[in-house]
C-alpha cells in the first residue's frame, strides 16, 4: 500500500498528531493523497471529547467505509481519541473498520502498513518523539501548532480528556525549542503553543510552573514572528503578565476558558476557583494590558445551572466584553463524574441559553469591530487569490476567531499593513496599504 488518505478531525492537538503521522508516512515512502477515491488505505484521526465530536467521527467512518466497496481502498484504519476512549467496545459495532489504533501506538502505523501486520486493536506504544515531530507535514505552511504537553490532571467533573489522553506530562524546554527552530527555518510565521492546560506546563518535570520560562526561551529564537498561547487555565493565568511585558514576539492575545461564573456551578464542575477570582483575572488583564485580546469558552446547561446562575453568566459576559467567545451546550459524558449529576437542564432550554449567549457576544463583537474601523493593522496573509486575500491580525487566532478580507492580492505567508474599512458581520474588510 503506497497511497494513503488521512482525515483529521477535532482540535489543534489532533491536527498535530495527524501532521506528525503524515510526515512519518511520507518519510517511509508513502504518498498522501487528497482524494479518498485514490487511496489504498484510509486513515481517520478522530475526536471523542463530546457527543457531537463522536457523532462526526462515526459519520466520517461510515462515509469513508464506502470506498472499500468502490475504489482502491483495502484498509480502513481509525486512529486517536475515539479509540482510546472506547477501546475495544466499537469493534463489533463497526465491522467496516480493519484496525483501531490509539494515540500511543501511532508511531507503529508506518511499519505495520508496510509488513501487513496491522492489529485489530493497538493501544500501547511509545507515543511521538522529537524525531517524529521534526518530520511533520504542515497543513498550513505559515502557521504551526506546537504541543508543549499531553494529557490533563485538573480533574474537571465534565471532562473526558484524562480518560482519553492520560495524566498531564510536559515536554522538555530543549525539545520544544528544537521543534520551533525547525518550524521557523521552514518559513512558519506563527507558532501557537497548545496543551490541555498550558499554564500547568513544567509542574511535573520541573516541579514548578515553567510556562514563562518556556516562552522566554522561544522568544529568543531567530526568525520567529508571532508566538501565540492558547488554553490558559484561570487559576494560573495572571502569572503570564510578565511574559507579555517582556517578550517581543508574544502576541497580545490570551485564551482563558472560564466555563462559568456562578460559584455553585464552578464548584460542581471542579474548576478550582470562584466567580470573584474570575472577575479579578479579567480586571487584572484589562488594567495591566489594555490592548490584549481576550478569548474564553463557556458551558451552558450544566446540571444545577438554574436561572439565577445563568443570569450571572450573562451579566459577566456583558461586563467582561471578551473579544472572542465560544459557547458549548453541556453534554453528559459517560465516564465523567458529572454524568450522574441531577438537576439536568432540558435540551430546549440549553439551546435557548446557548443562543442568548451567542447573541450577547455578537453584539459585543460588533461594537468592538466598529472601533477598529479606520485602524491600520499588520496582518499575516493566509490565503490569496487574484482578486482578494484572507488575513489575520495578532489579536485573531486561526480557525476560531474572525478574519480580515483584503480587497487586493497579497502573497500568502507575507506580513503586510492594511487599513480596516468595513464590517462583514463577524469578519472584517480592509485595503492593502502600499
Amino acid at each position: 500500500m503506497e497511497r494513503i488518505f488521512l482525515l483529521s478531525l477535532g482540535c489543534p492537538k489532533n491536527l498535530i498528531d495527524s501532521e506528525t503521522l503524515s510526515g512519518t508516512l511520507t518519510q517511509s515512502g508513502y504518498t498522501i493523497v487528497d482524494n479518498p477515491e485514490e487511496a489504498e488505505a484510509i486513515l481517520i484521526s478522530t475526536c471523542a471529547f463530546i457527543r457531537p465530536a463522536i457523532e462526526e467521527s462515526v459519520e466520517s467512518i461510515l462515509e469513508l467505509a464506502e470506498f472499500k466497496k468502490q475504489g482502491d481502498c483495502k484498509k480502513l484504519v481509525v486512529l486517536g481519541c475515539l479509540v482510546d476512549r472506547y477501546k475495544g467496545k466499537l469493534l463489533p459495532l463497526l465491522p467496516e473498520v480493519d484496525a483501531w489504533i490509539g494515540l500511543k501506538a501511532l508511531p507503529y502505523i508506518s511499519s505495520r502498513l508496510k509488513d501487513g501486520n496491522m492489529p485489530s486493536l493497538a493501544l500501547e506504544g511509545p507515543g511521538w518523539s522529537l524525531d517524529h515531530f521534526l518530520k511533520r507535514n504542515l497543513v498550513h505552511p505559515y502557521v504551526a501548532y506546537v504541543k508543549i504537553a499531553e494529557g490533563c490532571s485538573n480533574g474537571c467533573s465534565f471532562c473526558t480528556i484524562p480518560n482519553i489522553r492520560g495524566r498531564f506530562f510536559s515536554r522538555p524546554i530543549s525539545e520544544i525549542k528544537k521543534e520551533v527552530e525547525m518550524l521557523t527555518q521552514r518559513g512558519v510565521k506563527e507558532i501557537i503553543l497548545v496543551a490541555q492546560d498550558t499554564t500547568s506546563y513544567g509542574m511535573d518535570i520541573y516541579e514548578r510552573p515553567s510556562l514563562n520560562e518556556l516562552i522566554y526561551t522561544l522568544d529568543s529564537i531567530e526568525g520567529l514572528t508571532w508566538l501565540r498561547l492558547l488554553y490558559a487555565h484561570p487559576r494560573r493565568a495572571m502569572r503570564l503578565s510578565e511574559a507579555f511585558y517582556r517578550c517581543q514576539h508574544l502576541v497580545p492575545y490570551l485564551d482563558v476558558p472560564i466555563q462559568h461564573i456562578n460559584n455553585k456551578v464552578l464548584k460542581a464542575m471542579g474548576r478550582g476557583y470562584n466567580g470573584k477570582e474570575v472577575y479579578n483575572i479579567i480586571d487584572h488583564f484589562r488594567k495591566k494590558l489594555p490592548h490584549i485580546s481576550l478569548r474564553t469558552t463557556v458551558i451552558v446547561g450544566f446540571p444545577g445551572e438554574d436561572k439565577k446562575a445563568y443570569g450571572e453568566l450573562i451579566n459577566f459576559i456583558e461586563y467582561a466584553e471578551f473579544d472572542f467567545l465560544g459557547a458549548f451546550k453541556y453534554y453528559p459524558e459517560e465516564g465523567t463524574r458529572a454524568f450522574c449529576f441531577k438537576n439536568a437542564v432540558s435540551k430546549k432550554e440549553k439551546q435557548n441559553r446557548w443562543q442568548r449567549v451567542m447573541d450577547t457576544q455578537k453584539g459585543i463583537l460588533w461594537n468592538k469591530n466598529k472601533k477598529r474601523l479606520g485602524t491600520v493593522e499588520e496582518v499575516l496573509v493566509e490565503e490569496s487569490s487574484d482578486s482578494f486575500s484572507i488575513a489575520r491580525a495578532a489579536w485573531q487566532a486561526p480557525e476560531v476567531d474572525s478574519q480580515i478580507y483584503i480587497e487586493h492580492k497579497a502573497r500568502a505567508g507575507s506580513m503586510v499593513k492594511i487599513k480596516i474599512t468595513d464590517i462583514l458581520d463577524y469578519d472584517l474588510k480592509g485595503i492593502l496599504l502600499k
